[in-house]
């Protein structure tokens, strides 16, 4: 009697393939590395040889589990473009993991959640709220089907639409009693520079920016979290990159004020990035969303309430 492969086992066998690890498989697929492991022995009985080279720590594909990988991925898009032949049989049944950067949480990521759920009303949306570096790490390991962070800070792995840019400049406190003419970026190194933790995408940028204009900074305080820098700054601890949108309210009370430097910060450009290897009918769709209802001016209040900027 001959045995035929299952579905659920070809799947295992791409994503561990695919992220070359059985624990980031398990992740995807949100089952245990067990049942993961227990798949994978069940196909390579049903072939009668090994589909992984076990000699190494990481875990890669033999000759003929590469063969065999390459047909279930076309299996397995086969099976996509099946199921999404009506919308409403793919929300029934597909759970959407989305994660963005906390400044997104703060503006406009619970108008997104609004319209994907006007949308896709029997979807269920999963959330993650991060900082981009981090996020862009459990991308890579399939934990996500779509981040939405500033870039560009990946490879050809992924792909991207591209969202609105946000506008930044440097603030701080008045009692920080910063010169109002333009400062040089040397003069601005003497401040104290408050930054999230250096593994954050925002702190990579604000690093570049130091390193191509030829200064380090001389003083640097981290924080965790894009509010905690906010509150650092606001009591006069020390300057920011700040963006604009989020803190115009701050401008106009004059509870801060920007600071003039040359040359001035470029705005960053926010997308949606998704795995290639996940080029889905659906997270294309929610990152068209995303598209649509990007704009850091709404600012997300206690009570569901927002203020516009």
């Amino acid at each position: 009697m001959s045995v035929n492969a299952s579905l659920k086992q070809l799947e295992a066998l791409f994503w561990v393939g695919k992220l070359g690890s059985f624990q980031s498989a398990a992740l995807r697929l949100h089952t245990s590395q067990s049942a993961v492991s227990k798949r994978i022995a069940q196909l390579e009985a049903i072939h009668g040889t090994a589909l992984f080279d076990r000699s190494s720590r990481a875990s890669r594909l033999t000759a003929e589990g590469e063969r065999l990988a390459a047909g279930a991925e076309e299996l397995l898009a086969l099976y996509d473009r099946v199921m999404s032949g009506s919308h409403q049989s793919q929300e029934k049944e597909v759970t959407f993991r989305l994660a963005a950067t906390e400044l997104i949480g703060m503006t406009w990521l619970p108008s997104l959640m609004s319209r994907i759920k006007e949308c896709y009303p029997h979807l269920l949306l999963k959330i993650d709220v991060d900082h981009g570096g981090r996020l862009l790490e459990r991308l890579n390991q399939g934990q996500f089907d779509l981040a939405l962070v500033p870039g560009p800070m990946w490879g050809k792995l992924y792909a991207e639409v591209p969202l609105n840019t946000l506008e930044r400049c440097w603030m701080a406190s008045p009692t920080l009693a910063v010169p109002r003419r333009t400062l040089t970026v040397e003069e601005l190194a003497d401040y104290p520079i408050v930054s999230q933790y250096s593994d954050t995408i925002h702190a990579r940028l604000q690093s570049a920016w130091f390193h191509r204009n030829g200064h380090l900074m001389k003083k640097n305080l981290q924080a965790n979290s894009f509010f905690v820098v906010g509150r650092l700054v606001i009591e006069g601890k020390g300057i920011a990159q700040m963006p604009v949108p989020y803190y115009a309210q701050e401008l106009r009370d004059g509870t801060l004020r920007r600071i003039k430097i040359t040359p001035a910060l470029p705005n960053v450009r926010y997308y949606a990035v998704y795995r290639r290897s996940m080029n889905h009918p659906l997270v294309r769709a929610i990152a068209t969303l995303a598209q649509e209802m990007c704009d850091f001016r709404q600012v997300y209040q206690a009570g569901g309430r927002y203020r516009q900027s």
